[in-house]
């Protein structure tokens, strides 16, 4: 992997694959860039993938103090302008969708497109009571939530495989990183901005999805103009794991229009 020093001075580690029109990868909560590597594997022949570790996951610098959403998304921002010969395609998957949301959001004029799977775009009292109490539970440490998390993400179709490489992610992870990444979460308010973004957007769900559901993206698809909606039939929470085949058909269709 390679890495910048972004605005804040952290440093951002990611790695890049494959030549063409640019596609940024923004991955979950707890997990890192290689989460991509499946989808990553189906396209490099006709893209260029940049896949960054989040600020606090994997290689990338851990902050001292609590951040927000927007300040990870300003990390991104100094990923694409530096290394990303804007505009590029940006797509994310629950935390990286949020962060996909806020990137296109803040910064247009560097998004040729954008493509959220499996995130919410805003936060009722009753969601952000439920994400507080993830934050608070993981200062309990990883072993404490492990177990609950991936039942969370993951169909029960799942390989068992894929299953024990995110457990062992999650168990690497720095709780009190992972908890300030849940209060963060907690501030997600995305509902009255969607209307101003312009470029081309597609919002993905997948019907197993047990932390958001299809009516939720296709809430989200119906507040940007023009953006289009798709379903993954029997994956879960993290569908580009699941099923990185499909995924990369979608994103690479949309991909090619755009570009």
């Amino acid at each position: 992997m390679v890495q910048i020093v972004t605005r804040s001075g952290l440093r951002l580690h990611y790695q890049t694959r494959g030549v063409g029109p640019v596609i940024v990868l923004l991955h979950p909560v707890g997990l890192r860039a290689a989460f991509w590597d499946p989808v990553i594997d189906a396209l490099s022949d006709r893209f260029r993938l940049i896949s960054p570790d989040l600020r606090g996951h994997g290689q990338s610098d851990v902050p001292a103090t609590d951040f927000s959403l927007e300040d990870m998304a300003r990390d991104v921002i100094d990923l694409i302008e530096t290394v990303g010969t804007p505009p590029a395609i940006i797509c994310g998957c629950s935390l990286g969708g949020m962060l996909a949301q806020a990137v296109t959001i803040a910064a247009p004029q560097i998004v040729r497109g954008m493509v959220v799977i499996s995130a919410g775009h805003s936060r009722d009292d009753a969601g952000r009571k439920a994400v507080l109490a993830r934050a608070n539970a993981a200062m309990a440490g990883m072993p404490a939530i492990v177990e609950t998390t991936l039942e969370r993400w993951f169909s029960e179709d799942a390989n068992p495989a894929t299953v024990a490489t995110v457990r062992a992610w999650l168990l690497e992870d720095d709780p009190v990183l992972h908890s300030r990444c849940w209060r963060a979460m907690a501030g997600l308010d995305h509902a009255g901005s969607l209307g101003t973004i312009r470029v081309p957007a597609l919002a993905i769900a997948a019907t197993d999805d047990k932390s958001v559901s299809p009516s939720v993206m296709q809430d989200l698809a119906a507040r940007i103009p023009g953006a289009d909606y798709k379903e993954i039939g029997g994956a879960g929470h993290l569908s580009p794991l699941e099923r990185p085949k499909d995924i990369a058909a979608i994103l690479g269709t949309f991909a090619e229009a755009v570009a």
